[in-house]
């Protein structure tokens, strides 16, 4: 059992005692309390490991690997405190406990423990937005075999890869990470909802519109039929972003209507700013002058975060660009290009700078924006890049 986590071997050790969760229950520990340990969503104090060893006839070592009960204790408090400051979401505190533990685990061999320290220190890494650390603390957990103990960890595990891949600009292998959710998962779980949304912003910034919808019906429908407001709307909003981004405007509005009206009834500010976001998109693909630029300027006021800012200053580009105001448009390229954005959006942003400098009859500056775009769109898997070939292709010469 050496090789085993701690959920592993207290079934097998109850099993091969021919117990049931039921039998090993007492001292205050009940048969849902045994569960939880054997699915490894929670985490018993050493004196219960100590009890559980007793009731199973073995020697509490058997739980860790090693036989130092000073480290064992010690290392069992760091998991206890790490977990709590997880779900007070004290992410530097519990970075620091998980670290702790980490190195504990290494030096004295408690091998049974180190795949549950690892899953954590990863999605604690993530959190804390170190998406590099969290990528290499959690990719090596993919090809270990306790991966299948638990769907719950599994899930946290891939989850955490996929998110943090898909902040550092590696969109196919965040793809990846969420379709193999999809393998975990079934469609009456609400995750399963989130992951198919999650999908459909991968193929978004892919420029992959018509997968992206397919995606996002799929999650609005799922949503509808399980009473899931928050998920319906979001899956309307990158719905309609999808329909918007490959010219298609029928319907958009009815939708945004009805996505407003679920954000409402959750009184949800970021959802209803996203909304309204959709809307300003909207109006600009209509040439509503008037109604764009008043409702940017309210938008810009309440922005709620960095990438809405960028996402909202690439509006007013392609508004400005639309108008021939281009020093409004390098304006806004300029202040949004020193946004602490993700390669993705960044890619958008000097594929827009390249379009304004054409405009503008700047060759050389066209084409300088352009081959950024053109690396940025390869780095991140992009069809945008074949785009922006094609209009380097076609520019002149100076």
């Amino acid at each position: 059992m050496s090789d085993a986590s701690f959920p592993e071997i207290l079934r097998r050790l109850r099993e091969e005692r021919k117990l049931t969760q039921a039998d090993l229950a007492g001292n205050g520990i009940s048969r849902a309390l045994i569960s939880l340990y054997e699915s490894g969503r929670r985490t018993p104090t050493y004196e219960t490991l100590a009890y559980l060893a007793e009731r199973l006839q073995v020697t509490v070592d058997i739980f860790f690997g090693s036989n130092n009960e000073v480290v064992q204790k010690a290392m069992m408090t760091l998991i206890h405190q790490a977990e709590q400051a997880e779900r007070q979401e004290r992410w530097h505190d519990a970075l620091e406990m998980w670290e702790s533990a980490h190195s504990l685990c290494e030096a004295y061999h408690f091998t049974t423990w180190d795949f549950h320290i690892n899953a954590h220190r990863g999605i604690t890494l993530a959190n804390l937005e170190r998406y590099q650390c969290a990528v290499e603390t959690l990719l090596p957990l993919v090809v270990d075999p306790r991966l299948h103990d638990n769907r719950d960890v599994a899930y946290d595990i891939l989850r955490g890869l996929a998110l943090s891949t898909r902040q550092l600009g590696q969109l196919r292998m965040s793809e990846t990470f969420f379709r193999l959710i999809l393998h975990l998962i079934g469609p009456s779980d609400e995750r399963w909802i989130r992951t198919h949304i999650n999908l459909a912003s991968i193929h978004e910034l892919l420029g992959e519109h018509d997968q992206a919808v397919r995606h996002y019906v799929t999650a609005a429908e799922s949503a509808r039929r399980m009473g899931h407001a928050e998920l319906e709307a979001w899956a309307i909003i990158g719905w309609t972003t999808a329909e918007m981004s490959s010219g298609m405007t029928e319907h958009v509005s009815l939708l945004l209507d009805r996505a407003h009206g679920l954000a409402d009834s959750q009184q949800d500010a970021y959802l209803l700013y996203a909304v309204r976001h959709n809307r300003l998109v909207l109006k600009r693909i209509q040439r509503d002058a008037d109604a764009f630029l008043r409702d940017y300027a309210i938008l810009l006021s309440e922005v709620p975060s960095v990438e809405w800012k960028a996402r909202l200053l690439e509006e007013k580009i392609k508004w400005s660009l639309a108008v021939q105001n281009w020093d409004d448009a390098e304006a806004c390229l300029h202040e949004a290009l020193k946004l602490p954005v993700t390669t993705p959006i960044r890619a958008e942003l000097l594929m827009l700078g390249g379009e304004l400098y054409k405009q503008r009859g700047k060759w050389g500056q066209a084409e300088t924006y352009w081959l950024q775009a053109v690396e940025a769109f390869r780095a991140c898997g992009s069809q945008l890049v074949n785009h922006v070939l094609r209009e380097l292709q076609r520019l002149p010469r100076e």
